[in-house]
């Protein structure tokens, strides 16, 4: 892999360094940070740790590409508005090639964040020997912090490019990512062979394990601090991770720990309803997520402080002159219509049959009332309504004033529920008003999924009544009842009916909730994989825009990147591509 840079002023602009120091620069190379004299200080590593952090909303990343250029695709969140490129077809149609032009982009930015990391880390060790004891303990705060963005950086390659995850004990031989913990210091250094999978999970593991003892009962209270991981962020990491290894008894420690003694709590639901949207950030739920601010400098890097996700899954909305539908933004993809099935809503079409044109003049009434009906009386999963935008009911700010959600762009089917996508967009203007740079922080990590991942830890150790206790919980709060009280919606046992009409979800209420409450929000993709029932999702969906779903059983790993293989001689690529 390409990990040999040269730690350029682009590189470290993310970090908002302002030092001035003769011998700052390298003068035999000047766009070169001169190492004999950077980092020196606490405050040097604070500018890298930043780096570290801002490279989560690259382009690659969060700035874009990790939804709807990749697990979106793969896992059918979307649908297709835009045609215009076959690799993005392609993916959607779980096809993926080594020349996709969208996983060129997710592979080098997430080496970007582990390369950030290990520069940081090697400053740590620079600085400490000499540090005083009130910087040292700042430094090492610094150092679990890196230890913990590694890792995350480390889970996205291992989740997308291993060759499996760990299912029943197999799979760990697999080949898994490269290792890397030093910056290379020449081509050389950069040709390096994959580890296997048990082994890129253990090195992610195990930095885990020791941001959590450098980490060890720290909460952030400073609001500038408010985005940087805590205690309980790593612990729930640690406890994804043992949960996507099937370590039921570490996973089953850390998932009980924080449910009883992290003070986290489950929002209520009017809380929940707006949290993606850039309100009510850092609440009592979330244990780690990324913090985004409006940017009208840079767009789509790692430079802004925003992302551009918003952009590609903005909504469309009704013309105020001719009633037809106009893009709020690219406006590329929208949700599956399968996936409005799958809550449970099943009221027919706006359109009637018949129907030519995508006008709001031809909404048939009953429609709207009956939709209606249906949200105020919860007889579908309230849920849709958090992730979606429904044409004609909803509306959006455009230029200060609402206007009704449409019937998606480009969408020439008018029998298709061309809804919009709800969380991650702005809705109080549309994504271009604020310049591509959508402020809404992205929750990574929330007590929802804990609770989730817990009730599935359970269920493998034994304790069904529990885990059953736990999915209710999730599903009490989506219908606005005490989370902690038996109610009326209660799942009765673990093959419970759930709203989905399919084969996969339909009587697996842990399945379903986890595919309800986190829609929109990249998890989905992951839990197919470690399930694999990705078979099972491309026979429900069946086809996309564009084609047929094509699912084998190598499309669970993503293709190595063809100039990854060109350039490291050493790179062996996944099976079936």
């Amino acid at each position: 892999m390409k990990l040999f840079f040269k730690l350029s002023f682009l590189a470290f602009l993310v970090a908002g360094i302002v030092s001035c120091k003769e011998d700052f620069v390298d003068v035999n190379n000047p766009t070169a940070i001169s190492t004999a004299s950077y980092p020196a200080s606490v405050s040097d590593l604070e500018q890298l740790l930043t780096g570290a952090y801002g490279t989560q909303h690259a382009v690659g990343i969060f700035g874009r590409a990790i939804g709807p250029y990749s697990t979106y695709l793969w896992d059918h969140t979307t649908d297709l508005s835009w045609q215009g490129s076959p690799n993005w077809i392609q993916m959607g149609q779980n096809n993926a090639l080594p020349s996709d032009a969208f996983l060129v982009q997710i592979w080098p930015d997430l080496w970007r964040g582990v390369q950030r990391c290990n520069t940081l880390l090697a400053g740590v060790e620079r600085v400490l020997p000499t540090a005083s004891t009130t910087d040292a303990a700042s430094i090492n705060l610094i150092k679990g912090q890196a230890l913990f963005l590694r890792a995350w950086y480390y889970f996205y390659l291992t989740t997308f490019w291993s060759e499996t995850f760990i299912v029943n004990g197999a799979g760990g031989d697999k080949m898994g990512v490269p290792i890397v913990t030093t910056v290379a210091n020449n081509l050389s250094e950069t040709q390096i062979s994959r580890s296997t999978v048990k082994q890129s999970w253990d090195f992610i593991i195990n930095d885990l394990k020791q941001a959590e003892t450098l980490l060890n009962g720290k909460t952030w209270t400073a609001v500038a601090d408010k985005h940087k991981v805590d205690q309980w962020g790593v612990k729930g990491f640690l406890a994804k991770a043992y949960v996507f290894t099937e370590d039921w008894n570490n996973a089953k420690t850390y998932l009980s720990n924080i449910v009883t003694t992290s003070n986290k709590s489950l929002v209520s639901f009017d809380v929940y309803k707006n949290m993606f949207n850039g309100q009510n950030e850092f609440n009592s739920e979330s244990l780690f997520e990324l913090n985004l601010n409006v940017d009208m400098t840079y767009s789509g890097s790692d430079l802004s402080m925003g992302s551009m996700m918003g952009t590609l899954i903005a909504p469309s909305y009704v013309s105020p002159t001719t009633g037809t539908p106009i893009a709020s933004a690219w406006t590329n993809v929208f949700p599956h219509a399968k996936n409005i099935a799958r809550f449970g809503f099943n009221l027919g079409h706006y359109f009637p049959n018949g129907t030519t044109s995508a006008n709001i003049s031809n909404v048939d009434k009953s429609y709207i009332t009956k939709s209606i009906t249906a949200r105020a009386n919860k007889t579908v999963d309230p849920r849709l309504w958090v992730a979606c935008l429904q044409p004609y009911v909803d509306s959006m700010v455009v230029a200060g004033v609402k206007r009704p959600i449409s019937h998606y762009l480009d969408i020439t089917e008018l029998d298709m529920e061309a809804w919009s996508f709800r969380k991650y967009i702005n809705l109080n203007g549309t994504e271009l008003e604020i310049n591509r740079a959508n402020p809404s922080n992205i929750l990574w990590l929330r007590l929802a999924d804990i609770y989730l991942l817990y009730a599935e830890t359970l269920m493998k150790t034994g304790d069904n009544a529990t885990a059953l206790e736990y999915i209710n919980k999730v599903k009490r709060r989506a219908y606005g009842y005490p989370v902690n009280t038996v109610s009326p919606v209660d799942y009765k046992s673990l093959t419970d009916q759930t709203m989905a009409p399919d084969n996969v979800l339909k009587s697996d209420p842990l399945k379903y909730e986890r595919w309800a409450e986190f829609f929109g929000e990249f998890n989905w993709w992951f839990d197919v994989c470690r399930w694999k029932i990705g078979d099972k999702e491309a026979a429900y969906y069946q086809k996309i825009r564009g084609g047929a779903i094509q699912f084998d059983p190598t499309d669970y790993a993503q293709p190595i990147p063809i100039n990854e293989i060109t350039a490291n001689v050493n790179m062996k690529q996944n099976p079936g591509y």
